[in-house]
């Protein structure tokens, strides 16, 4: 998916992928992160999103919620948004604030006092009764911990196992029963997808999501409230004058951190460049060639391979897998090259990840641009150190 332009905007990352697998400093299975690339686009997005009056919450899961990684982010964007309360863990760790916890994944009941105790600025709440769980734990602490509301998604943009949240008729008996609670205060919405890529239209657009979400926030902009306006789903550098034209307040920055949002992969305008790619090798020649697999993800859009050196590499496509594929390998096509894969050549991919749902690891490097390749540090795909 982003193989070719990886290969225009960024040729040393897949260069230095390539040498670090043959010294064998790197095992197949492993994303390579070039860590610089990351922080400039980093830079990028916090003076966008500054420009146009909008703060950057930013996101590290795709990346495998990698420490060295967090820390070159939280340089330009010191505010992050957890999916869970692992990543609420890892965003601390790496040295970052808690901008919003929750919104994806609800935070367990037994978890909240630790993470409001972290400093969460906000926490979302899908429904009524996790916003009690809040307010009781916020009142064990002696605290008033700010709520943002999940607005349910539309039909058409839902995504399955995505499905919750509040519609914007909830909104004035929501802030009624936020107003009985002593230690919760309603400040805010947000809701998912709200901005996607439309491949039709070569170019992000809004969704009805958003269109309920900025029904909802009128409720409570009507009580009185200035409210905060989270409208996650492909931010970058591209989309940040779309969301401050809707009313957006804040973005939640992720794949644009490595260049890597659906725009990124037919545009080579964008600010961010791309700054992650995949390496394996050969592991079988036959009955059919296959590369060793372990970081594929199910809607990455993987379809081709760079084989051998960078002197000498050849392209060859990667083979579909059906749903009940187990990611032991990936199938190659040795019809889409001039001359069959080998046992042991590298393989570097680049295409759409979610890290944190692999078993990889994960190479951040720096000096590639300077060609002085380093390796910082290997991690798995939670972020534990492999090797320093």
């Amino acid at each position: 998916m982003f193989l070719d332009t990886t290969l225009r905007r960024n040729p040393h990352l897949i260069e230095a992928a390539q040498a670090l697998h043959a010294d064998g400093l790197i095992e197949p299975d492993t994303y390579v992160i070039d860590v610089d690339t990351v922080s400039a686009n980093a830079r990028a997005l916090a003076a966008t999103a500054t420009a146009h009056g909008l703060v950057p919450w930013a996101v590290i899961k795709q990346i495998g919620r990698n420490p060295l990684v967090t820390r070159a982010i939280t340089q330009h964007l010191p505010l992050g948004t957890a999916i869970d309360v692992r990543e609420a863990r890892a965003l601390l760790a790496g040295g970052a604030h808690l901008g919003n916890v929750g919104h994806l994944v609800q935070i367990p009941r037994k978890a909240l006092p630790e993470i409001l105790a972290a400093g969460a600025d906000h926490v979302t709440v899908y429904d009524v009764s996790n916003l009690r769980a809040v307010d009781a734990a916020a009142r064990s602490l002696g605290i008033v911990q700010p709520i943002i509301a999940r607005i349910a998604g539309h039909a058409s943009d839902s995504y399955p196992g995505q499905e919750g949240g509040f519609a914007p008729c909830d909104m004035a008996r929501l802030l009624e029963t936020t107003e009985s609670l002593a230690h919760t205060r309603l400040v805010g919405v947000t809701g998912f997808p709200c901005v996607v890529f439309d491949p039709a239209l070569g170019r992000p657009r809004v969704t009805a999501t958003l269109d309920a979400v900025l029904r909802a926030a009128e409720v409570i902009r009507g009580a009185g409230v200035e409210p905060v306006i989270s409208l996650p789903s492909h931010s970058s550098c591209s989309t940040v004058p779309l969301v401050a034209a809707a009313g957006g307040t804040h973005i939640e920055p992720g794949h644009a951190l490595t260049g890597s949002t659906p725009e990124h992969a037919v545009r080579d305008d964008l600010l961010e460049r791309p700054a992650m790619v995949y390496v394996s090798e050969v592991g079988q020649e036959s009955p059919r060639p296959q590369v060793i697999g372990g970081g594929f993800y199910a809607r990455g859009g993987a379809r081709n391979a760079l084989l051998g050196s960078a002197d000498s590499a050849r392209r060859i496509a990667l083979l579909p897998d059906p749903p009940e594929n187990i990611d032991y390998y990936r199938r190659l096509d040795p019809s889409s090259a001039d001359v069959s894969p080998r046992l042991g050549e590298t393989a570097v991919m680049a295409f759409r990840t979610q890290i944190f749902v692999t078993r990889s690891h994960v190479a951040v490097v720096s000096g590639i641009a300077a060609g002085s390749p380093h390796v910082d540090g290997v991690f798995t795909a939670l972020g534990e150190v492999v090797a320093a």
